[in-house]
């Protein structure tokens, strides 16, 4: 998380992610749904919406991130889900 700069946009308290623009993302793997409530809460989901958001729900702020390895992204999605 840190390593791929989402810590620029998204605050974890308790971490060195302190931005500002998107969501605090301290607890997001205890949230019901995603992208305001458009899409269920599961790996699955925040692994779509890492890699392609604005496809998911086009203009909104969080850019598509389709640059990373598979591997990479279900690394980040999990720890994103474990975030409770």
């Amino acid at each position: 998380f840190l390593d791929s700069g989402c810590g620029a946009c998204h605050a974890v308290r308790g971490t060195a992610a302190d931005g500002q623009l998107g969501p605090d993302l301290t607890h997001v793997g205890g949230r019901h749904s995603l992208a305001a409530g458009i899409l269920p809460n599961n790996v699955g989901t925040i692994a779509g919406w890492i890699a392609d958001a604005q496809a998911i729900k086009p203009h909104n702020k969080m850019p598509s991130f389709n640059t990373f390895t598979g591997e990479e992204l279900r690394a980040l999605a999990a720890y994103l889900a474990n975030l409770e």
